[in-house]
């Protein structure tokens, strides 16, 4: 018996009922390649025809034959297995190839050079057609494409990309946020099976991923079929309502579509952030003003509208006991929970006498999330599903390769530095380069220091965003997790998958999370390049001159101290818990397992990657001596090459290694024990001072370079790994190591040390089938979601430069860092000019200018708004 489902949806691609036979290829014709990254199949020569399927670079079609369009343009017919459709001819390379394809696809081609085609129907939105063939000895039928003319869509999501065509790897035309109207001009599946829209925004028209769009208009949708049958088949279709039928002696089917959709809006909720901040009648600054909130004042969040220069939020909320609605800038709001507009679809399903299958059922999701169904497919058997989300600037990405060049810029631009698999990028931006691929350019960590460049997109692997549950371990693995928190548990099991031979303990650290953060952001005791973007960079006062607008530097001047929020992101054990960040927990004493090529690996385009010549005439393999010294201190090789790297860099012109520092000339600290600044001394100086102490427990004098690494590597065995020291993860941040006090004897004071070092051990095991072991710590009352990591570079400066009554004086004396005045003004006076500047030229400047007083005592304020959107308010009482 067959059944008829009914479901709500926004626009139906239909698919008429078709019986698959045995084919028969016995038909000759010629071949082409596609050449365009990826392109349309139409379902006539038309470019505002449906579209039948999708075709990519390279892809091989079968040319069933031409057509010119109407506006003179010449198109193929071709087909793709048993789908067929049209597509230009200036996107196929026509070759002399010949193909073999089924009888019925040519006598199918012909019969639509000579009458109307029976493949692509165009109809009106209150017009049927109908589509009648005679019997045929074959059977066969074509996918159907649906054309969404002039339907409307909103984009979900921040910076969504806007491509040149239906691919990941295409150019960007534009990029659009949340909320973008757009024109749907037509849908199709791409090779990688996904759904994409044609659309167009404003003048421009491109490829957005169909998950990134959100339909608000209903479609008009144009059905395309073919039905060949062993019989007389009959097609009717209605465009306007959605709906298909099919009759055939062969086979019958009816697939309808219909259901309830129902919008509701979700309200969220915030605080005003600022003083004297105004509720406005509509979303823009011409709007009446309905009253003023101040710092504190809570709010119902019921709507979001953009501006042209801003965004808005519709609010509710009391003011002295009488209920206010209106709009206030997002910037003057702390968004404590946001509004979602909530779908709810009811579906029936029926079966073909018409009676109910299964009663209604309601799907709720938020705009910003598709709903997902869930497969009940027993015990054990979930998948984890992975996305990649197509959303512009910001995406995470890492390498594909070894030695992959970065760039200052695409194509030929100089070579900035070499990375290797696993390490991790943030996309900034993409070009089309000369060579017809696409660029990205990215920022990255590299040795401590944050830099830019341009790598080749085949040459990366955007980092993937998981949904839902990844599959259950066995029950040792469960085990051995069972203690961690439920965040942590999803991305192991996800590592397990793929790597079952690994091992994983749980380290309980007793610590409360909000503690560990707090003794970590000691001033001075995580650090950042000077150089980096400002959310990376402390504003405490000890770091940071906000009457200067100046960081303060730290270890000889090139470094300034971390932000709380920099130093959660690197704190927080989940941030790391994938493919690349995983070694940063990885046990890091010797086994008989790492070798001296895994060692080799790791140092290949570097200054150990060959033989060096030491001090005393001895001649020796870096990659063997640090296989060879690990094996003696019991310390990872692997470790000893890496931290090498990470304190010498790439190239190895650290002064540290050179033997040339004048008054400390032969001396040699490749892994920077004692290396940091003190006593007026700079970090390399004080290194070099301990390597030429004197003691027998670690060798010194370190006066070559064999002595180095053997007595470096012991002090790291004795003073690291043997008090559980013993990841990237606790030497970087130490969490476990009583004995030394906890927060202090750490190994690097740079904050992204021990991510990067963790790209370096990943270097050794590629290929490798290795049994390893990690150790995954834990804090009390951990945040429910991952620290993020920041990427504004937006200026934090709320101070004022100047701040005057004119006329009087303040008392007392303006400061910067002073909130409240008071000054006294003539009784006949009846307004007052306030005038006030800010340090930073990107600050903002609120509440200046003349202002009615009254008599007795007024409050006045005036506001210094930082581009990063805090607020400092500046109080003047003023006597009168």
């Amino acid at each position: 018996m067959s059944r008829r489902i009914v479901m709500g949806m926004t626009a139906a691609v239909l698919v008429i009922a078709a019986v698959f036979p045995v084919q028969t290829y016995s038909a000759t014709v010629s071949s082409g390649t596609v050449k365009a990254t990826s392109g349309f199949v139409r379902s006539a020569a038309s470019q505002s025809s449906s579209v039948a399927f999708c075709v990519s670079s390279g892809n091989e079609v079968a040319i069933l034959g031409e057509e010119k369009a109407k506006d003179g343009s010449k198109w193929y017919k071709v087909a793709v297995g048993t789908s067929t459709g049209y597509i230009r001819s200036d996107l196929v390379s026509k070759t002399d190839k010949k193909t073999n394809v089924s009888d019925a696809l040519v006598k199918d081609s012909k019969a639509s050079s000579t009458a109307s085609a029976n493949t692509s129907t165009n109809i009106a939105p209150t017009s049927t057609a109908t589509a009648t063939t005679a019997p045929q000895t074959t059977s066969t039928s074509t996918s159907t494409g649906s054309a969404l003319t002039g339907s409307a869509g909103v984009v979900k999501g921040t910076s969504v990309r806007m491509r040149k065509n239906a691919s990941l790897n295409s150019g960007v035309v534009t990029y659009l946020d949340n909320g973008a109207t757009l024109t749907i001009l037509a849908e199709g599946k791409a090779e990688d099976g996904q759904v994409w829209y044609q659309v167009r925004n404003g003048d421009q028209t491109g490829f957005i991923r169909s998950d990134l769009v959100t339909k608000t208009g209903a479609a008009q949708t144009t059905t395309t079929s073919t039905t060949t049958t062993a019989g007389t088949a009959t097609g009717t279709a209605a465009s306007g309502t959605a709906a298909a039928t099919a009759t055939a002696t062969a086979a019958s089917a009816t697939d309808s579509s219909s259901g309830n959709v129902v919008k509701t809006i979700e309200p969220g909720a915030g605080v005003v952030k600022g003083v004297n901040v105004r509720i406005r009648s509509n979303a823009s600054t011409a709007g009446d003003i309905v009253t003023t909130v101040n710092s504190g004042c809570e709010l119902k969040l019921t709507g979001v509208e953009r501006t042209t220069d801003r965004e808005w939020v519709k609010v509710e909320t009391t003011v002295q006991g009488k209920s206010v609605t209106g709009y206030i800038a997002r910037d003057y709001v702390t968004v404590t929970k946001e509004v979602k507009a909530v779908t709810q679809t009811t579906q029936t399903i029926v079966g073909s006498d018409g009676s109910a299958v299964a009663g209604d059922r309601t799907v709720s999701s938020t705009d910003a999330e598709k709903s997902k169904e869930t497969n009940d497919t027993g015990p054990g058997s979930a998948a984890t599903r992975t996305v990649a989300e197509d959303t512009g600037p910001g995406d995470k990405a890492s390498i594909k390769g070894v030695g992959v060049r970065i760039r200052q810029a695409p194509v030929d631009g100089n070579v900035v530095c070499q990375l290797s698999s696993g390490h991790p990028l943030t996309i900034k931006d993409e070009t089309d380069g000369s060579d017809d691929y696409t660029w990205y350019q990215v920022s990255f960590s590299y040795l401590g220091s944050e830099k830019e460049g341009f790598v080749r997109s085949d040459l990366i692997t955007k980092t993937e965003k998981e949904e839902g549950d990844a599959p259950v371990g066995d029950d040792d693995f469960e085990e051995s997790i069972s203690s961690l928190p439920d965040g942590y548990k999803n991305s192991l099991r996800a590592l397990y998958a793929k790597h079952p031979q690994w091992k994983f303990e749980v380290v309980d650290t007793g610590l409360e999370w909000k503690d560990a953060l707090t003794a970590e952001s000691s001033v001075g005791k995580n650090l950042v390049s000077k150089n980096s973007i400002a959310s990376w960079k402390s504003t405490a006062p000890q770091a940071y001159n906000q009457a200067s607008n100046q960081w303060y530097t730290f270890d000889g001047g090139s470094w300034a101290s971390a932000s709380p929020e920099l130093i959660a992101y690197y704190m927080d054990p989940r941030n790391f818990l994938n493919e690349s960040g995983i070694y940063m927990f990885e046990k890091l004493d010797y086994s008989d397992t790492q070798t001296k090529e895994s060692v080799a690996r790791m140092l290949t385009g570097t200054f150990m990657s060959d033989e060096v010549t030491d001090a005393d005439g001895e001649t020796f393999n870096y990659a063997e001596k640090f296989r060879e010294v690990g094996e003696q201190t019991g310390v990872s090789p692997y470790l000893l090459a890496g931290r090498a790297l990470q304190e010498q860099g790439i190239k190895g012109t650290s002064q540290s290694i050179s033997g040339n520092v004048s008054g400390h000339a032969g001396y040699y600290n490749y892994f920077n024990v004692g290396a940091y600044a003190y006593s007026g001394r700079t970090a390399t100086i004080n290194g070099l001072i301990y390597a030429a102490g004197s003691d027998d427990e670690y060798m010194r004098p370190w006066n070559t370079r064999a002595k180095a690494i053997y007595g470096g590597a012991k002090y790291l065995a004795e003073k690291f790994l043997s008090k559980g020291q013993n990841t990237l993860y606790f030497q970087k941040f130490n969490v476990v190591n009583r004995e030394n006090t906890l927060y202090s004897h750490q190994y690097m004071t740079n904050i992204q040390a021990a991510s990067s070092e963790s790209s370096r051990l990943q270097l050794a095991y590629l290929g490798d089938d290795e049994v390893l072991t990690f150790r995954i710590p834990y804090y009390r009352n951990m945040p429910d979601t991952v620290c993020e990591k920041p990427v504004s570079d937006s200026n934090p400066n709320t101070y004022l430069a100047s701040l005057s009554i004119s006329g009087y004086e303040l008392t007392p004396a303006f400061s910067g860092v002073t909130d409240n005045y008071i000054v006294t003004v003539d009784p006949q006076l009846e307004t007052v000019r306030i005038e006030a500047s800010a340090v930073c030229k990107t600050s903002s400047v609120g509440g200046v200018g003349d202002y009615p007083i009254q008599p007795g005592t007024n409050t006045l304020y005036v506001s210094c708004k930082a581009q990063n959107g805090q607020v400092k308010t500046y109080t003047i009482t003023v006597y009168r």
